[in-house]
């Protein structure tokens, strides 16, 4: 323990100098963690994978028995489901440009106690939250996504379905959201791109003149394999809940709970709905912009900014329905089962949010669900989509 203190409080000069002779006199492994990098970014940002806990701010990095850099972590999150517990982003400094090439995506490094000032972090966040950029544009794809921030929000209702009880609180890691829903524009450069057969909801090699800026209508699956060669993925309802209605409030307590994405009132003037369509007059400013007096599917930028969600997302509430990557179940303490009125529950259909332009406004509700894939996930082409993205060490500022 002694020999620890003495490691602990040598200067970076000091193990700069003996870094090959003081890991055999003083067994300094003892002190270290192994990770590896999983990328690197703008600015010196830099993003390290662990199995154990990294529990302070500063660190000295290893590789090869030399001490090349140090670190400042900015951020621990645990990751359930990966082959690591632990992803940390952080930002580095080395102590000599030699030792630059060591320093890339896939290497093992090793990270060296530098003070005995202890950091901890909740398993669920964080340190010093790093910034990430409020809006990107992703490069294959060439769309704008927003930033949804950290942190918990309201997901569920208890004063709607059965299906969307239990209302209760969730937390989420910052992901990044389409600002538009994908329109037949855009399918159209991935068809191109990829060589694949064109949604059946064109009815031919392209979508009717005139309707490029509308939302594309596809299976599931056609919306799954767009979103992967974008270099994203679909929603969870989770995901897109919190996009649409941003970190609400909780029954019971004050006013102000958002049931649509604008608020917590409903207005037929800020979404493509039945009510938009049931007086002339009504949203008449976007029929005339938009050279529309027929009710349908209206261009994916339309009641932008009138109805966009609190991260800025438009068309979240009406226009198409938006698939989501969520197999349709009950929530985790529900008191609902398969049965007559739920019997979809299970693996068969996925849950389709937002509502569409015949919609009610009851199922315009940002907590309302819908199911998706009857008679199955490859004919049904009746929902559109949007895609996300985690947050990643390029995103930040």
């Amino acid at each position: 323990m002694k020999h620890s203190k003495m490691i602990i409080q040598l200067s970076a000069a000091v193990l700069l100098a003996c870094a090959s002779q003081f890991f055999d006199l003083f067994g300094a492994t003892e002190l270290r963690i192994a990770g590896r990098i999983e990328s690197l970014g703008k600015n010196n940002a830099i993003t390290i994978l662990f199995n154990e806990k990294p529990a302070e701010k500063s660190y000295y990095i290893v590789r090869s028995e030399d001490v090349c850099g140090t670190v400042e972590v900015l951020s621990v999150v645990y990751d359930r489901g990966g082959r690591y517990k632990y992803r940390v982003v952080a930002r580095y400094k080395l102590t000599n440009a030699m030792y630059a090439p060591q320093i890339r995506a896939g290497a093992d490094i090793a990270l060296l106690a530098m003070t005995g000032e202890i950091r901890e972090y909740p398993d669920e966040t964080r340190g010093e939250e790093p910034a990430y950029r409020k809006s990107i544009t992703t490069a294959k794809d060439g769309r704008e996504m927003l930033l949804v921030p950290e942190g918990k929000f309201v997901f569920g209702s208890n004063a709607g379905d059965r299906d969307e009880s239990p209302e209760q609180v969730l937390f989420l890691d910052n992901y990044y959201i389409d600002r538009y829903e994908v329109s037949n524009e855009d399918f159209m450069r991935y068809v191109r791109a990829v060589n694949v057969k064109p949604p059946a909801s064109w009815e031919g090699a392209s979508y009717p003149e005139g309707s490029g800026g509308l939302p594309v209508l596809v299976t599931y699956y056609e919306a799954e394999a767009y979103a992967r060669w974008a270099g994203k993925r679909l929603p969870t309802e989770e995901e897109w809940e919190k996009a649409a209605r941003g970190q609400g409030r909780a029954s019971g307590a004050e006013a102000g709970n958002r049931t649509y994405p604008w608020g917590s009132s409903f207005d037929p003037e800020k979404a493509n709905c039945a009510d938009f369509w049931a007086a002339e007059k009504t949203g008449a400013h976007l029929k005339m912009r938009f050279n529309t007096a027929d009710r349908g599917l209206m261009p994916v930028i339309s009641f932008d900014p009138e109805g966009a969600s609190p991260c800025g997302a438009a068309n979240m509430a009406g226009n198409a329905r938006e698939w989501t990557s969520s197999w349709y179940q009950p929530y985790k303490g529900s008191g609902t089962r398969q049965g007559s009125q739920y019997r979809k529950y299970g693996k068969q259909y996925k849950v389709v949010r937002g509502g569409a332009w015949y919609s009610s406004r009851y199922e315009l509700r940002v907590s309302n669900r819908e199911t998706g894939g009857a008679p199955n996930l490859h004919t049904d082409n009746t929902a559109g989509f949007r895609c996300v993205k985690n947050a990643d060490i390029i995103d930040l500022e």
